[in-house]
């Protein structure tokens, strides 16, 4: 007898042949069910210990190195781990500003670092306003950037864009603008002096008066945070020439008072003098000792004999150790600063030998 089974409806039919005749009758076998259960437990049990071995792969902690800042720290951690949670197991405490790449939200699975880039405390001022901040940088434009600020051409950056950030930076923004500006300046006017020995030293008188001119320019402003540190001029042109203020200024000595036992003398001008002695006689004068001097006045005390060059004649005077005399000869040794006193003896001119003295050019 040979069998074969159909499946059908959830029911087993049995086709039995027997003697050559194929008969079939509706019939369930315990046996037959029972193989198809069995399999199903061997799926089943296959399928466990897949996952099994996944989940516990998955599982299994690895070494994870972490960078800080050059430094490398290694831990075992488990892939399924946050890298928060790696660095916190590290003893890794982050600050402001501070770089973790992943980002620490992240799990680790495959990865194998985590690098921690420390950011540096800076000061940025800018637009009149300073402020304390932290930054991985690594150069001055990066935290620029990272703060939004926008530079214009003109703008200058201290330190420069690529310098390297330290610790406890400053870095300055300067504003720079500039703006061209029509301008109208006054042109001062020049004092001109006339000298006037009509008048005393000290004194001075206006003839004229002065007048500014007026110049128009075009001028281009440049400002540095809104304070001007630069003009450049472009163009100008001259709109009213200026006048010259015209002054009388006096060139003569002003008039004082001279005290003596003689009495009192005005005077404006006092020389220190070489002082020598003469009397009216041949001893002194020679053949020209005719008893006059070279103005035609009487050879007597009080007459002093100058160089006309340095003490117009007849100009009276006041001389010290002396006392009054009259400009009133001349002599042929008596050049310059020199001045030859006359006396009425020889003996008197002897006695008075030669001296410094004051001479008082006195007022007539």
């Amino acid at each position: 007898m040979s069998a074969g089974i159909d499946i059908k409806k959830s029911r087993v039919i049995i086709h039995c042949k027997e003697d050559g005749i194929m008969t079939s009758s509706p019939c369930y076998r315990q046996e037959r069910a029972s193989v198809f259960v069995e399999r199903r437990r061997e799926i089943a049990l296959v399928s466990c210990c897949v996952v099994l071995l996944v989940t516990g792969l998955a599982g299994a902690a690895r070494e994870i190195r972490i960078i800080v800042d050059n430094e490398v720290i290694a831990v075992a951690a488990a892939p399924a781990l946050r890298v928060g949670d790696v660095l916190k197991q590290a003893g890794v405490e982050l600050q402001d500003g501070d770089k973790v790449t992943p980002q620490i939200s992240e799990r680790v699975r495959g990865r194998g670092v985590i690098t921690v880039t420390r950011a540096v405390p800076v000061e940025l001022t800018v637009d009149g306003s300073k402020v304390g901040l932290r930054s991985t940088g690594p150069m001055v434009k990066h935290v620029l950037a990272e703060s939004g600020i926008l530079l214009r051409p003109e703008d200058k950056v201290s330190p420069g864009m690529e310098a390297g950030l330290t610790p406890g930076m400053n870095i300055k923004v300067t504003r720079v603008t500039s703006e061209v500006v029509v301008r109208q300046v006054r042109i001062p006017y020049r004092t001109e002096e006339r000298p006037d020995s009509g008048m005393d030293r000290g004194e001075s008188k206006v003839i004229k008066q002065g007048i500014e001119g007026l110049r128009e320019e075009e001028v281009r402003v440049t400002y540095e945070d809104g304070r001007v540190v630069n003009e450049t001029v472009l163009s100008s042109r001259v709109l009213r020439e200026a006048v010259s203020r015209v002054v009388r200024v006096g060139t003569r000595n002003p008039i004082r008072t001279l005290l003596t036992s003689r009495g009192t003398f005005r005077y404006r001008e006092v020389k220190t003098m070489t002082a020598t002695a003469y009397e009216p006689g041949p001893t002194s004068c020679g053949k020209w000792a005719d008893g006059y001097t070279a103005i035609g006045l009487k050879a007597v005390p009080g007459i002093a004999a100058v160089d006309p060059k340095v003490i117009p004649l007849r100009t009276k005077l006041y001389v010290e150790g002396y006392g009054p005399a009259i400009a009133g000869d001349v002599g042929g040794a008596i050049k310059g600063n020199r001045i030859d006193l006359l006396f009425e003896t020889v003996e008197e001119a002897l006695r008075y030998g030669r001296r410094k003295v004051k001479v008082y050019i006195l007022e007539p």
